[in-house]
C-alpha cells in the first residue's frame, strides 16, 4: 500500500497545482476588472429622452390583403402605388358625325392598330391609327377598341360603333332630321326589298339612296366579323341576324360568309371599302358566300 502511494504521490501534487492554477486566474481576473472597468460616475453621459404629450396616430390595418398585395416586397421604403380612376364607358357619348366604322384591328402596339372609317357627307376614306386627325371631326383618335373608336372632337371624347355593334348607354338625343324613325326604316325595308327566289331579289333604287346615305341606321340587324381561312383572311361573316333586320330581307342567314361582291375580294376592309365606293351606282350585284361550308350565290337587282 505504501508502495503504491509512493508511487503515485505525483498525481496528488498535480491536482494541487491545477487548483491552484484556477484561484490564481480568478484573482488576476478581479484585478483586471477593478482597474480597467470604470464605474458609474465616468460612463459616458446618455441623453434623456423626453416622452411626447401628442396623442400618437393609430393606423387602421385593412383586413383583406390589399395593402400586403400592392406593396413591393423588394423594397422596404417604397410606397404602392395609386390606383388611377378609370373613365366610366358609358359616359363617353355616341358620336352624331355621318362617321361609320366599317372594321377594326387591335394589334399589340398602337402603331398596328388601325381602324377603317367613312365620312358618309364627303366621302373620305380610309384606315386610320391611333393619333390620326378623325375624318369630319376637330380632334384625333385616341383609342381603338374590338368594336369602337373614341376619338377627340369640340373638347370632349366621343365614340363611334362599329356596325351592328350595340353603342354604349348615352343620353337620349332628338332624332337627326330626313333620318326617320325606327318604323320608318323598317317599312322602306320591307316595300324595298322583293324576293324572287332563294338566288335572286330586287332592290329599290330609292332604298340604296337612303343606306348609302344613313348606312348606320339600316346595318344594326346582325354582327360582322372579319373571317379567316388558312391563316388568312377572306371575307366577313354575319352572326345574330335579327329575323326583321335588311340582312334577314337579303336572304342571308346566320354563319354566311361573305366573299366577294360582282367578282372582287372582300379579304379586308381596304378591299371592302373599294367595294363600297366602286358599286354605289351599280344596278346588279352578284354576293359571293359560302353557306355550310359550301360555295353559293346570290343576285340582287337594283331598280
Amino acid at each position: 500500500m505504501q508502495d503504491l502511494i509512493k508511487r503515485h504521490f505525483w498525481v496528488l501534487g498535480g491536482l494541487v497545482v491545477m487548483i491552484c492554477a484556477v484561484f490564481a486566474a480568478k484573482a488576476t481576473n478581479h484585478i483586471l476588472e477593478a482597474k480597467y472597468l470604470r464605474d458609474a460616475d465616468h460612463a459616458p453621459k446618455l441623453p434623456i429622452v423626453i416622452p411626447s404629450s401628442a396623442t400618437p396616430v393609430k393606423q387602421m390595418r385593412s383586413k383583406d390583403g390589399t395593402p400586403f398585395a400592392a406593396r413591393d416586397m423588394f423594397c422596404s421604403d417604397c410606397t404602392p402605388p395609386v390606383p388611377v380612376a378609370s373613365t366610366d364607358p358609358s359616359s363617353i357619348q355616341a358620336t352624331t358625325l355621318p362617321l361609320v366604322l366599317l372594321a377594326t384591328n387591335v394589334g399589340l402596339t398602337d402603331e398596328d392598330s388601325w381602324a377603317t372609317i367613312i365620312n358618309t357627307e364627303s366621302q373620305k376614306q380610309g384606315a386610320y391609327s391611333i393619333g390620326d386627325p378623325m375624318p369630319g371631326a376637330t380632334g384625333k383618335i385616341t383609342e381603338i377598341h374590338y368594336k369602337y373608336v373614341d376619338f377627340e372632337n369640340a373638347n370632349h371624347i366621343e365614340r363611334l360603333s362599329l356596325a351592328g355593334a350595340a353603342p354604349p348607354p348615352t343620353v337620349a338625343q332628338a332624332p337627326t332630321p330626313g333620318e326617320g324613325s325606327g318604323d320608318e326604316m323598317q317599312a322602306m325595308i320591307d316595300s324595298g326589298i322583293k324576293k324572287i327566289d332563294d338566288h335572286h331579289y330586287e332592290i329599290s333604287k330609292e332604298l340604296v339612296d337612303k343606306v348609302l346615305l344613313n348606312p348606320m341606321g339600316f346595318t344594326k340587324g346582325a354582327r360582322v366579323v372579319p373571317a379567316m381561312a388558312n391563316g388568312k383572311p377572306n371575307g366577313f361573316k354575319l352572326y345574330s341576324i335579327r329575323p326583321a333586320s335588311v340582312y334577314s330581307k337579303l336572304g342571308l342567314q346566320n354563319g354566311d360568309t361573305l366573299l366577294a361582291i360582282n367578282g372582287m375580294e372582300l379579304t379586308t376592309a381596304e378591299k371592302a371599302l373599294e367595294v363600297y365606293t366602286k358599286l354605289r351606282d351599280a344596278t346588279t350585284l352578284e354576293v359571293g358566300l359560302t353557306r355550310a361550308n359550301k360555295p353559293d350565290s346570290i343576285t340582287y337587282s337594283i331598280r
